[in-house]
């Protein structure tokens, strides 16, 4: 696993968003797994939090609705949610980016898609992928061929955080929060993605 590069600045500035796929590239995956991009500042979306810029070192971007982008965020001090699109560094922001989605088939090919997005730079300049958060999409351990395809990513991304089987990250009409002390993995993870935080940032609960 490499080691995380340090936090930029962030900017508070907010416009109205739109939303936009990326511009055809070589190397870009098929249509239906790119992640589209804002055409402004993020915004809240379908009764979400306004992302608290002035206080983000990285931004959350889940791959796919209901991946659990929400209660990491709230698990986690640090992130701020881009909604399931990649946010532009030009209308201010992180510019370090943690992917999000499950261990299931189609998740793993998602994680996989926006990861083959990021290199064939189908993403607004300037956004760099930090690390991968698999969140288990069934209890117990992952059958022998998604294991390996969630091996496969470690060779692609600079970091991968499996995340267990954890009932909180099951759709609630309202964001539940995880259990405390956080599981190791998760403490692994949140230490990975310290080094992002300013010296004097809030820790974790």
């Amino acid at each position: 696993m490499r080691r995380l590069g340090p936090a930029p600045a962030v900017s508070s500035t907010r416009f109205p968003p739109a939303a936009a796929s990326a511009e055809a590239s070589p190397g870009l995956p098929p249509a239906e797994l790119l992640i589209p991009t804002w055409v402004g500042p993020v915004v809240a979306d379908l009764g979400g939090r306004e992302p608290d810029w002035s206080q983000a070192s990285w931004w959350w971007v889940g791959v796919a609705g209901g991946v659990g982008v929400t209660t990491l965020s709230r698990a986690m001090a640090g992130g701020a949610d881009g909604n399931r699109r990649w946010p532009d560094p030009a209308w201010g922001g992180p510019r370090a980016v943690v992917l999000v989605g499950r261990s299931s088939p189609p998740g793993l090919r998602r994680l996989r898609g926006a990861l083959r997005q990021h290199a064939a730079g189908g993403v607004p300049a300037g956004l760099h992928v930090v690390g991968v958060a698999v969140v288990a999409h069934q209890p117990g351990r992952l059958p022998p061929p998604l294991a390996q395809e969630v091996e496969m990513l470690t060779g692609i991304a600079s970091a991968v955080w499996q995340v267990p089987w954890l009932p909180e990250f099951l759709d609630h009409p309202d964001p539940v929060p995880l259990p405390l002390p956080l599981p190791t993995e998760l403490r692994s993870m949140d230490a990975d993605l310290g080094c992002l935080r300013p010296a004097d940032a809030p820790l974790s609960p």
